[in-house]
């Protein structure tokens, strides 16, 4: 008897959790989600515990926000590097003209 994978995934433009029978790698590539119709590849694995009212309309604004947030320190993070090498090419030529 084959057992099937209890992994959810989660839409990141609406945060509809997908926890259905059919696992979704066997989806059609073709599957939309029914909240926002979201291709399939806009879903990614949901790892918290999946409970009974996950798809109410507040718990996928809450989850929506979190993945914005989430996604949000994700693009900061090249910002801050490049700020960080402009500061620190700033101070060696500082340092190399002053010396």
């Amino acid at each position: 008897m084959r057992v099937a994978s209890k992994q959810a995934y989660i839409c990141r433009d609406c945060g509809y959790i997908y926890n259905e029978r059919t696992p979704f790698d066997k989806l059609p590539d073709n599957y939309f989600c029914p909240v926002c119709g979201a291709p399939k590849r806009r879903f990614k694995p949901y790892q918290p515990a999946v409970t009974k009212n996950v798809n109410d309309t507040d718990m996928r604004k809450a989850r929506k926000a979190q993945i914005k947030r989430d996604e949000a320190i994700g693009r900061a993070l090249p910002i801050a590097i490049v700020v960080g090498v402009v500061a620190l090419a700033g101070l060696y030529f500082y340092l190399n003209s002053t010396f």
